[in-house]
This record gives C-alpha cells, sequence and structure tokens, in this order.
C-alpha cells in the first residue's frame, strides 16, 4: 500500500492553519487581560447584530472576529453547533460527527435559555479545547 501524499493528508493546510493560530490566535487567548476582553465582547455579543431601521450594525473587533474565524474553520467532526431542544426556550450543546446523515450527538444534559447563551458557552469550550490542544491550559 503507497504512502499518502502530503496533499492527501492536507498538510499544506493544516501547516498554515497551525501558523495562523501560533501567531494571531495564541496570543490573544494566552495573555489573562485579552482573553478576558474577549469573553466579555463576546458574551455581550455573541453571533453579532445587523443594522436595522437606520441603525448600523454591531461588529465585533478585529481581535474577536480573527478568533471566531479560526473556530469557524475547524474541521466539521467533533465541531460544536447548537441544538434547539424547545423552540425560543431551551438550546444545548452538541458535536457533529463529521459524516453526512449521522446525528449529531448531545454533549451533555445541561440546557441554555437562549440561543446567544448556548453560543456564548460553545465559545467558551472552544477557548478551552485550542488552549488545551497547544498545552496552554
Amino acid at each position: 500500500m503507497a504512502t499518502k501524499t502530503g496533499v492527501q493528508l492536507n498538510q499544506g493546510y493544516t501547516a498554515t492553519d497551525d501558523f495562523i493560530t501560533r501567531t494571531w490566535i495564541l496570543p490573544l487567548l494566552t495573555d489573562k487581560a485579552k482573553r478576558a476582553k474577549l469573553i466579555e465582547e463576546h458574551r455581550g455579543n455573541p453571533v453579532g447584530k445587523p443594522g436595522k431601521a437606520g441603525k448600523a450594525a454591531v461588529q465585533h473587533s478585529d481581535d474577536l472576529a480573527r478568533v471566531i474565524d479560526k473556530f469557524r474553520r475547524a474541521p466539521q467532526a467533533g465541531k460544536y453547533v447548537r441544538i434547539c431542544v424547545v423552540p425560543h426556550k431551551e438550546y444545548a450543546i452538541g458535536v457533529l460527527s463529521g459524516v453526512r446523515g449521522k446525528p449529531v450527538k448531545m454533549l451533555e444534559n445541561k440546557t441554555y435559555p437562549s440561543e446567544d447563551a448556548c453560543e456564548h458557552a460553545i465559545f467558551l469550550r472552544r477557548i478551552d479545547d485550542i488552549l488545551a490542544a497547544y498545552g496552554k491550559k
């Protein structure tokens, strides 16, 4: 059996993503003051707010946008998602299998009262995961 090539192993993407993470993301998350600022900003505006009735949209800061973009680039397998348990009342965190058609696995029995609260809980999990993956926790 032939050894897989770098293209088949997606090494170009992996190396680039690792460089971006080490250069731009980890400095924001390992500095406790910067991390606390990002967490507070995210808590107040987890998914962004569109412009409405002549008012401008509320966008994330450049640093928070950079961290969120990093999390969005994660592979589908193992990615956290929001699950609606009871419409407009209860939300939970699920994990994608990465296989089309395979159901989402509920992560725990904890539920959240709003989409924003659930999205923020996912954000906090992703921060913990990335810090642990890079030995910074």
